[in-house]
């Protein structure tokens, strides 16, 4: 009976188209095979932004032809498409290099022919990205940049290290694959064995932190009843800071586990043996670690710090129920956005005898005012003579005139008894506070990339020394904490090199004692900068300095085959004096 149904014309052709895709897959070359989903899921991001670039130009042209028809607006302030064709310009480079891996690397080729083709494909897709990602930002923020909105004084220089970082990043990635391809057989076994372990603790460590969060703020968003949308893009912005926090322990135990492995096999071992020294044999690893500072660097220019204000926002808008809907009228109504950066704070100016409260402190000045503000004048003895309450107060940059809504003024004469005065709104001109002035103070310097802290200190440079040290550490500590990554690599690769079982104990209690140090002492550094007990340069680099010194000792004795000093032979002088016994002989 079996028989006759596997003799069936029917059965025996789908058993044959069986064996068929299963020879097939087998010749699949997998490396293709992530080359074309990365690429796939990039296209589909950029046609998703495409579109809404589109939509939103339309919508902006309507907006101008109804203006236009009734002179509103000057007929060359046509809306700027220049976004949607850079973006649609992207989308359709990046599509070319998806479409020759797709019909290229599908056939049997030779591993140089497919390493070639598969550089080309990378630096197609990354002049894609970055024709779409740099006139974006540049049509965006290149003007804010040049002309001060809020009274700040920007850094063009700022803004365009943060362009250069993306642009470095983007095509770094085309230029880590050219040097794979070229590099030696040994070097590809070291990075593979590397990166295993390495992706599976990054996604840990990833999930762990996820998982943790969504125990935490998961009933809030139920309660808010949070669509999925704002939940991803919640999590979305918060991987920056994420993986910044997470990647130097992710290569530290990725560091231990592989080199550990590669001595328990002897094939350390036999690298050295083949005439390799310790330090090329590391050399990928060092390169690694260098890659990943790039990628933190990247990250904690803006990104990452934005991340956490912006997170704090998103969080208490949540709170506020913003997201919820009303019904009125059966209809869905949603409510006002109320993502604010600080919720009440207190300004005071002595030049001009004048004291500044503002209850909400919007989280980005171009789309909101501030709200809640309440401004008393006082005298050269400190006597009450205006105060001003409103709603609400904005502030126009081109004739620096404050002009606030809804509110009402109060004259005191020499009773103390107060006239009042309302009013929807009242224009105040001839003021020198401006809201960065106003709201500055506020702005917690963990919140702020190196672009938002330049401008910090060059708008603040009136302030003291004490004012402005938490603002320079955080600038100097920008720097150096992307930096810790090869740190870690300097430290680890030495004590993850053992041969022995006792060594590998004696390895990770190390890596876990230096790892905890260096947490330690940069917290301490740092809150000695921030007080201004330290240079802010000294703060922000000296464990990076002290750290990599211990690796570079710690790697120079194991690149000469011998055990570096204890703590007990330091504290005892018997290291010192065995040093002092070699260096007269």
């Amino acid at each position: 009976m079996i028989k006759k149904i596997l003799n069936q014309p029917f059965v025996a052709s789908l058993t044959k188209l069986s064996v068929n895709s299963a020879e097939r897959v087998k010749t699949w070359n997998l490396r293709a095979l992530w080359l074309q989903l990365s690429l796939a899921v990039i296209l589909l991001s950029m046609i998703v932004i495409c579109g809404e670039s589109w939509e939103t130009y339309s919508d902006l042209s309507e907006e101008y032809q109804e203006k236009l028809s009734i002179g509103k607006v000057h007929p060359s302030d046509t809306p700027p498409i220049g976004i949607a064709l850079a973006q649609t310009l992207g989308a359709l480079v990046v599509s070319i290099g998806l479409f020759i891996s797709i019909f290229s690397l599908r056939k049997r080729l030779s591993a140089i022919r497919r390493s070639r083709i598969t550089q080309i494909v990378m630096w197609i897709a990354a002049i894609g990205v970055l024709a779409a990602w740099l006139p974006t930002d540049f049509t965006t923020n290149f003007r804010d940049i040049q002309v001060s909105r809020i009274g700040e004084d920007p850094s063009v220089i700022a803004y365009l290290g943060k362009l250069f970082l993306i642009g470095i990043l983007i095509l770094s990635f085309p230029l880590m694959a050219r040097l794979h391809f070229h590099s030696s057989i040994m070097d590809q076994y070291v990075v593979r064995v590397f990166l295993a372990p390495f992706a599976f603790t990054l996604i840990g460590f990833v999930a762990i932190w996820l998982i943790f969060d969504l125990t935490d703020n998961g009933p809030d968003f139920a309660d808010a009843k949070v669509n999925l949308i704002t939940i991803l893009e919640f999590y979305f912005i918060q991987l920056p800071q994420v993986i910044l926090f997470v990647l130097p322990v992710t290569l530290l135990l990725s560091l231990l586990y592989s080199l550990s492995r590669m001595s328990a096999s002897n094939e350390l071992i036999s690298m050295l043996g083949a005439g390799r020294s310790m330090m090329r044999v590391l050399q990928p690893l060092f390169i690694i670690g260098l890659y990943c500072s790039l990628v933190c660097l990247v990250f904690k220019y803006h990104w990452a710090p934005k991340s956490v204000g912006t997170k704090e926002a998103l969080l208490q808008a949540i709170h506020d129920g913003e997201f919820k809907e009303e019904r009125s009228g059966g209809s869905k109504k949603k409510k006002k956005s109320s993502r604010w950066a600080k919720l009440g704070w207190m300004y005071v100016n002595p030049v001009d005898k004048r004291t500044w409260f503002v209850g909400r402190v919007p989280l980005d000045f171009t789309q909101k005012t501030m709200g809640s503000v309440a401004i008393w004048q006082f005298d050269k003895e400190q006597n009450l003579l205006t105060s001003w309450r409103g709603n609400s107060a904005t502030w126009f940059f081109g004739n620096r005139t404050w002009k606030l809504y809804k509110g009402k003024t109060y004259t005191y004469g020499p009773d103390g008894i107060p006239s009042i005065q309302s009013w929807e709104s009242l224009e105040i001109p001839g003021w020198r506070e401006t809201p960065w002035k106003v709201v500055s103070a506020s702005l917690n310097p963990e919140y702020m990339g190196i672009p938002e802290l330049t401008t910090y200190l060059r708008t603040n440079a009136d302030y003291d020394r004490k004012q402005l040290a938490p603002y320079r550490t955080n600038w100097w500590y920008c720097w150096a904490e992307p930096l810790s990554c090869l740190v870690m690599v300097l430290v680890s690769a030495p004590l993850g090199i053992v041969y022995s079982r006792r060594g590998v104990l004696g390895g990770v209690a190390a890596s876990i004692f230096i790892f905890a140090a260096m947490y330690l002492l940069r917290g301490t550094f740092l809150a000695f900068g921030q007080s201004g007990q330290l240079p802010p340069f000294v703060a922000a680099w000296a464990t990076n300095f002290i750290f990599a010194g211990v690796g570079a000792m710690l790697l120079y004795y194991r690149s000469q085959n011998r055990q570096p000093p204890n703590i007990k032979s330091i504290l005892d002088g018997t290291y010192f004096r065995k040093l002092f016994n070699l260096s007269s002989a």
